[in-house]
């Protein structure tokens, strides 16, 4: 994690600082001119770890047997100090220097032992021989480390604005210090098997049972047992009387000496980042605000013939087993730069303006350079577009300003100003030349069909000079025209036909402007006159096909209703046509269905000849039963006589 926040902070300092060195920077002292010496003064904090190694243990216990002397973890750690350097910078820009002092960090958090488990032969207080169980549970020290280091470092420093500058620090740190203070949180159970076997006088003898796995006939005082055999009963009631009579048992029983004093007796050199922001308060005191990471290797002689534990309540903190740790802290710095002794004041340019040419390749453009010594005697020299021109010799005037006049437009490159023996360098800077624009232009088209007299005048060129412009008509390239611009910045090409004009390039010694497309257009002959439209009678379908009294024969006028249909049967190839056929009510209603069946007939067997598909047509023949008026009349029963068709889609 601090390696990317490292990262970070470098990446982010030379970024700021690319863009914080721009020409529009206002002055400021730089490093160049700063004092060599300085004295750093940081508070640090954040986070803290320790990677410890332990010294193997189990062959301190006798007759070992299912061993676990766990691992050790740092968890929790944090780190505050601080520290003071002086430092010394050298060099033409004084980026680089060295520096030394005294840091002092205390770190605090937790070593934590977990799955501590051992089994091994031991004596109790009556001299009897038995195995010895010791299991512990949340093995925790709260340590405080306390590091005294001298720092030496590589030490880098940019100052690029007013305000802003970036700095880190890169070194060894020399431990002279460490001290480690421990508070023990842990509780253990001690548990007891015995072995008893026969002597010669025919009691009994205890002996260490070194199998893994007890014997069957031992007598274990262990939580197993007790609750095997006493499932609901108190163990700690019984683990107490245990001891009461010179057992060595217990549950849950605490440390009796929580609190120890460790120190590492051998350091090896490490290492410490500092990286930082500055906050130039002045060009004596700067603010830090930044980031830091160190580490720090350990080598310890561990305790001869160490146990974490080895009777109720003994207990030996988990330091005094480190052979080695590596110790690592990172997080925020945050201190006060003071620059010793006082600043070389140098000759700078503290800003540069141009002037571009009044018009495009006119050589009446300039430049200002700024902050130089007044009415002293300067020479200045440049190159333009790469060529070294002519040194530039005059006066500062009284307000500082050097003035070059008469210059064209271009890239100016290597400002060197000379005054004496001290010399201040300008920024690269470029004098655009103005562009030439065609501000508007005005076509006029053909009067006629034809006829090439249309027109366009261009507005916004350079009264007085001499213009050539290369057009295209309908795509093709046409002869370009030469001409003096008129005293009002307008030139006119006469003589256009029309068409569309495109690739409209104006030039003026080497100065380009282009001019919009337009389009010419001759005024359009007059139209013809439309010819009469003739009104097409609309004819429904629907229409009814009359009938004779008792004949199936259809009128020559209802033919035109016919065609209709087999226009739009033709039409829509997936429409079909329902006939229906009426009498009126003359007659039986048996001949009357006869009768109105023959007449739907005849309207499809019309429709057949005139060419649809018979499959295409349902006739339906309904007799009188559905009237379209009144059969009490001669007009009434002549409408009922008739046939229908009907178009589904």
């Amino acid at each position: 994690m601090m390696k990317y926040l490292m990262i970070t902070l470098l990446a982010a300092g030379s970024t700021i600082s690319a863009v914080a060195q721009s020409p529009a920077v206002k002055k400021y002292t730089k490093d160049a001119d700063l004092s060599r010496w300085v004295i750093d003064l940081n508070l640090l904090g954040g986070k803290a770890s320790q990677d410890f190694t332990m010294a193997p243990s189990t062959n301190n216990y006798l007759n070992a047997l299912n061993v676990n002397t766990g691992e050790l973890k740092s968890k929790d750690g944090y780190s505050y100090g601080g520290d003071a350097q002086l430092g010394f910078f050298f060099g033409k820009k004084r980026h680089f220097g060295i520096g030394a002092g005294l840091m002092y960090m205390q770190q605090q958090g937790d070593a934590v032992l977990d799955k501590y488990h051992v089994e091994y032969q031991a004596t109790d207080g009556a001299g009897h021989t038995f195995r010895q169980l010791v299991t512990g549970y949340d093995i925790r020290e709260s340590i405080t480390s306390s590091m005294f280091n001298v720092p030496v470092v590589l030490k880098y420093k940019n100052r690029f604005s007013k305000h802003w500058g970036f700095t880190a620090d890169a070194g060894a740190l020399i431990n002279l210090q460490m001290k480690n203070a421990s508070t023990t949180r842990a509780s253990f159970d001690h548990e007891a098997i015995y072995k008893l076997v026969k002597n010669g006088d025919g009691g009994t003898t205890s002996v260490y049972d070194n199998s893994p796995v007890p014997d069957a006939g031992d007598w274990m005082i262990t939580k197993t047992e007790f609750f095997k055999n006493n499932p609901n009963g108190n163990v700690q009631e019984y683990f107490n009387a245990k001891r009461a009579i010179g057992y060595n048992v217990g549950t849950g029983l605490d440390p009796v000496n929580k609190k120890g004093n460790t120190s590492y007796t051998t350091a090896s050199i490490g290492l410490l980042l500092q990286p930082s922001f500055n906050y130039f308060l002045s060009d004596k005191v700067a603010l830090n605000l930044g980031g830091y990471y160190m580490f720090q290797p350990f080598k310890n002689t561990a305790q001869n013939g160490y146990r974490l534990t080895d009777g109720n309540g003994n207990y030996s903190s988990v330091l005094n087993n480190v052979t080695a740790s590596n110790n690592q802290a990172f997080g925020v710095n945050l201190g006060v730069r003071f620059f010793l002794g006082g600043k070389r004041t140098p000759l700078s340019i503290t800003r540069m303006e141009q002037s571009s040419p009044t018009q495009c390749s006119a050589c009446d453009g300039g430049i200002v350079l700024y902050g130089l010594t007044p009415n002293a005697p300067v020479s200045v020299d440049y190159s333009h577009n790469g060529g070294q021109i002519t040194k530039y010799e005059t006066t500062v005037q009284n307000d500082g300003q050097v003035k070059i006049s008469n210059l064209c437009a271009g890239s100016y490159t290597g400002i060197v100003a000379t005054i004496k023996k001290q010399k201040a360098t300008g920024t690269p800077i470029t004098i655009a030349d103005p562009v030439m624009r065609i501000s508007g232009q005005t076509p006029t088209n053909p009067t006629a069909q034809g006829t090439c007299n249309g027109s366009v005048q261009f507005n916004g060129l350079y009264a007085g000079k001499a213009v050539t412009i290369d057009y295209n008509l309908n795509g093709t390239h046409q002869t370009t025209f030469t001409g003096v611009v008129n005293s009002d910045n307008s030139i006119t090409i006469a003589g256009l036909c029309e068409g569309k004009y495109s690739g409209i390039v104006a030039k003026t010694g080497a100065c380009v402007a282009n001019g919009s497309d337009f389009t010419l257009t001759a005024p359009a002959p007059p139209a013809p006159q439309p010819e009469p439209q003739v009104t097409k009678e609309v004819i429904d379908i629907g229409t009814p096909i009359l009938f004779d009294v008792n004949k199936t024969t259809i009128y020559t006028e209802s033919y035109l209703i016919i065609d209709e249909a087999a226009l739009e049967l033709k039409a829509d190839k997936n429409a079909t046509l329902i006939i229906d056929g009426h009498a009126d009510a003359s007659g039986s209603e048996a001949k009357n269905i006869v009768l109105s069946a023959g007449r739907a007939k005849s309207v499809k067997t019309a429709l057949i000849k005139r060419g649809i598909n018979a499959n295409r047509m349902k006739t339906v023949g309904h007799g009188s039963r559905v009237p379209a008026a009144t059969n009490n009349t001669y007009d009434g029963k002549k409408q009922n006589r008739r046939a229908t068709m009907k178009l589904v889609p």
